[in-house]
């Protein structure tokens, strides 16, 4: 194949980091030191060559079986746009948010194409995010320690270049979801955020995701084991409270940056670890509005006296 250019691939695609910038143009970026940075939307998320894969021995040396997979993330990077002015448009309760959750759950009509665009566009973030690279590698480094940075980035690339293509086949058009509206906080996002990829993805388990694709609009996935087809898609307008309990599975899932527009979040301690933890059982808000989504059942609670020695967050290997 031609020889691979050098290039600035983008874990979170700069026509969404523009949506986070500021009246200045800048989006807030947090360390887990407490450090801020304003920086603007094209300086951020970048990893130079990240969705190339090169096997040569010497970085500096091409090899015929050099390739890029940057192209598996274009046609979510072209519908995002459409997809987020049409997230805008769907039918949303009034105030008071603050009643009960049931009260402002508003069923959407969605068309299979709408579904299936939904669902690449949020498995796309996940993908790439380094999170997931993260988890590409965290078995040869759990065995191996620290590895080169050749060897890491092309074993990453490697582990999750099919991932985009295997985990939208895996999930099918199928599962719930539900569009999560905050007009009183705004969302944060983080280089890691709620959810269950494998890697590899070709056997996913129960997927979900929780998204946030804008300061002011989240999306929720889930495909849960037992749940009725219909609705698919739901939208409902989170209280203050809500908004704060999801930020903080952002600085669960995230390790290095935390994104915001103009709200900066409070330095969390899980956080401020410097490591992509997860929650340590299934008793925790985001499972919660999985339940809460119409036609998914109550959350069977039979096996939770296990749960209940305290373990706080784990951390991902």
């Amino acid at each position: 194949m031609a020889k691979l250019k050098s290039e600035r691939h983008h874990w979170w695609p700069e026509c969404i980091s523009k949506l986070w910038a500021d009246d200045e143009g800048f989006v807030g970026q947090m360390m887990p030191n407490g450090e801020i940075r304003r920086l603007k939307p094209k300086n951020i998320g970048v990893i130079g060559n990240g969705h190339h894969i090169k096997l040569s021995d010497d970085p500096t040396v091409d090899s015929p079986w050099d390739q890029s997979f940057e192209p598996e993330f274009d046609r979510a990077d072209s519908a995002f746009p459409g997809l987020i002015a049409w997230l805008e448009t769907l039918e949303r309760c009034d105030p008071p948010f603050e009643r009960a959750r049931a009260e402002r759950i508003v069923r959407q009509p969605v068309s299979d194409q709408q579904f299936a665009t939904l669902i690449e566009c949020l498995v796309s973030l996940a993908v790439r995010s380094p999170r997931c690279r993260s988890r590409a590698v965290s078995l040869a480094e759990h065995f191996r320690g620290p590895l080169p940075e050749h060897e890491r980035n092309s074993l990453i690339g490697l582990n999750i270049r099919n991932a985009q293509r295997d985990a939208v086949k895996e999930i099918s058009g199928r599962g719930k979801a539900m569009v999560l509206y905050s007009p009183e906080r705004e969302f944060i996002y983080g280089d890691g955020f709620y959810n269950n990829m494998p890697i590899p993805v070709q056997h996913w388990h129960g997927p979900k995701l929780l998204v946030p694709l804008t300061p002011a609009i989240a999306v929720l996935f889930a495909r849960p084991m037992q749940y009725m087809t219909e609705p698919r898609l739901v939208t409902l307008v989170l209280a203050q409270a809500e908004t704060e309990k999801l930020n903080h599975a952002i600085q669960i899932y995230a390790r290095q940056f935390l994104f915001f527009r103009t709200e900066q979040p409070t330095l969390d301690n899980a956080f401020a670890q410097g490591k992509h933890l997860i929650f340590a059982d299934h008793r925790n808000p985001i499972e919660l509005l999985i339940h809460a989504i119409p036609g998914v059942p109550p959350r069977d609670t039979s096996l939770d006296f296990l749960l209940d020695m305290p373990r706080g967050k784990v951390e991902i290997l």
